[in-house]
């Protein structure tokens, strides 16, 4: 029976079951975070208020911006998929824990798990990115990303979709112990393909006797060779950099926007769930037909949709400031950063040498990403007092 599905995907025999690991995994991952997210949100918006968010975003990327130093220098040290399979399992056990604090009425709960949603998202997926990049070549990438983003994009659709069923029938708060159940099958995920495949999964990869341990210095002078001699790294920077100043901007917008629309948890939950379903069902469909737009026009071009369609978005805000310029807004700009964007980007990142990949991808998702949600979230801070966020 896979012979028939490998080959209508255009995915080779020999890879086919690595492929479908792969994909599952994903799919957990994404399910996962997807509820997490919802209820992050909801939680936040109206058990803490929007007004705190872009001090929240700024502490935020501080945080982040740290982690992720930390990150590279265990990436260097051991096997990514070693420190996803223990990721996952802190990331469920830390959350379930914040659940039984609930009742103790600690508003400062609400914050700490909005900041670690967003670090637990962007932690996971440069792991899982980093193990893909390791498990497939160029060539398989160009191929099989797209159709592992779709998994992702499945399990974010049922995750979403699912929210406000599971918030009716186990409560809205016992959303984190699911969050935990999901995290934990994602690590046994990753320990069966460490079975299945154990020089793929878990090589050994130590650190050479006399290496420094990563840091944000040696991070820098990594980085720095690779800029002068390739154009390809200034790219990826670049494209990493600027949409990164915007992502905290468009999110503030929304959710002002939305929070002003929904008066409730339940009202407001439900509205995330929903709409995260169908944008990623209508990702899920384009994401079909990617791989030929990529043939058809080349990765760079591809590219330039998502930096022209935030133009669009904006001015949607700026003539009518409700939740159907948010909708739109929202929805366009995530649905060609997961479609197109990040693919493509990906795909880019596994024509770098292997040997730099390790200190590249957390230098981009780290350092890169969070200098530019700082400048952003740095934005609004200072012009939440001047201005209302439309403009």
């Amino acid at each position: 029976m896979l012979k028939p599905i490998g080959k209508w995907l255009n995915v080779y025999e020999d890879e086919i079951h690595l492929f479908l690991w792969t994909v599952f995994l994903y799919f957990l991952v994404t399910g996962a975070n997807a509820i997490l997210n919802n209820y992050a949100e909801t939680a936040f918006l109206k058990r803490y208020g929007v007004v705190y968010l872009p001090i929240v975003y700024m502490l935020n990327a501080v945080a982040l911006f740290l982690i992720m130093g930390a990150m590279t220098g265990l990436m260097v040290r051991f096997p990514g998929s070693r420190i996803l399979s223990l990721l996952l399992v802190f990331c469920g056990i830390s959350v379930a824990g914040i659940r039984f604090l609930i009742p103790f009425n600690i508003d400062i709960i609400y914050p700490a798990l909005f900041m670690l949603k967003a670090q637990y998202e962007a932690l996971l997926g440069l792991l899982f990115w980093n193990m893909a990049n390791d498990l497939f070549n160029t060539r398989q990438s160009k191929r099989l990303f797209p159709l592992i983003t779709a998994g992702g994009v499945i399990g974010t659709i049922i995750g979403s979709f699912g929210t406000p069923f599971l918030a009716r029938a186990i409560t809205l708060d016992n959303l984190l112990l699911f969050y935990l159940g999901t995290t934990l099958a994602g690590a046994a995920v990753v320990q069966g393909m460490g079975k299945a495949y154990p020089t793929l999964i878990f090589g050994d990869k130590k650190r050479k006797k006399g290496e420094p341990p990563g840091s944000l210095i040696s991070e820098f002078k990594n980085i720095l060779p690779l800029m002068k001699e390739s154009s390809l790294v200034k790219f990826l920077i670049l494209i990493t950099f600027l949409p990164n100043i915007i992502i905290p901007i468009m999110n503030y917008q929304f959710n002002f926007a939305v929070d002003a629309q929904f008066a409730s948890e339940a009202g407001l939950i439900k509205f995330f769930g929903y709409f995260r379903g169908w944008l990623n069902t209508v990702s899920l469909i384009i994401l079909l037909f990617v791989g030929r737009l990529y043939g058809r026009w080349g990765l760079t071009t591809a590219l330039m949709f998502h930096p022209a369609n935030y133009i669009l978005a904006f001015f949607s805000f700026l003539f009518r400031f409700d939740v159907f310029s948010a909708v739109y807004a929202r929805m366009s700009t995530m649905i060609l950063r997961t479609t197109i964007n990040n693919p493509a980007r990906d795909i880019l990142m596994g024509m770098v040498p292997e040997s730099f990949r390790a200190v590249l991808r957390p230098f981009l998702r780290g350092t890169v990403v969070r200098v530019g949600l700082l400048l952003g979230s740095g934005i609004i801070l200072i012009s939440e007092h001047l201005f209302h966020p439309r403009y």
